[in-house]
């Protein structure tokens, strides 16, 4: 079935107020869980407390390499699970409902990010893997690799490889300067 055909058979499902709460919770507890936190430390502590302890917190990040790792890398996981969302929605990987895969999980990794993705009924791991190349490019990466869970096939996992692992087996990292890798899918 080409690409088109299933864009005109298939509707895409719009998420429930639920899943659009759960997909934006980090944005959301930013945007409305620091103020209130900042609001009740304010009134307890006062604010020459909240302010120091906050630009404390900030000059740890700046200054500490192992901090600011592990900030970027949580950033980078919140940004690569939207990311890999719309690109299942870009490259038509969902079911007859419309439904795309649910990221369970996103972890930073020495290479790039590893996600986790549970496939509902009507979509594989085949199917995201002939989008590997689609996924890339919305995560901003040289290459992803799919593969599926050898018992559970619903279980996908999805490496987002941006540097230090070379996926084409071939010598050419990603940090070595020989160019670009081969997308693997």
């Amino acid at each position: 079935m080409f690409v088109g055909q299933k864009a005109a058979i298939i509707p895409m499902g719009r998420p429930g107020l639920l899943t659009l709460a759960w997909w934006w919770r980090y944005e959301i507890m930013l945007v409305v869980g620091l103020p209130v936190v900042t609001l009740w430390a304010a009134a307890r502590f006062g604010w020459p407390r909240v302010i120091a302890v906050m630009l404390a917190l900030a000059l740890l990040v700046i200054s500490v390499p192992v901090a600011r790792r592990e900030v970027w890398g949580w950033i980078r996981c919140v940004y690569v699970a939207h990311r890999i969302r719309s690109g299942c929605v870009e490259a038509l990987v969902v079911n007859r409902r419309g439904r795309i895969p649910s990221v369970l999980w996103t972890a930073a990794t020495p290479y790039g990010e590893r996600v986790w993705l549970w496939c509902r009924a009507g979509t594989t791991a085949t199917e995201l893997e002939r989008a590997g190349e689609i996924l890339a490019v919305c995560c901003l990466a040289p290459a992803v690799e799919v593969s599926a869970h050898p018992r559970h096939p619903a279980l996908v996992l999805v490496d987002v490889i941006r540097y230090g692992r070379d996926p084409t087996g071939d010598g050419a990292g990603a940090g070595s300067g020989e160019g670009y890798y081969r997308r693997s899918s």
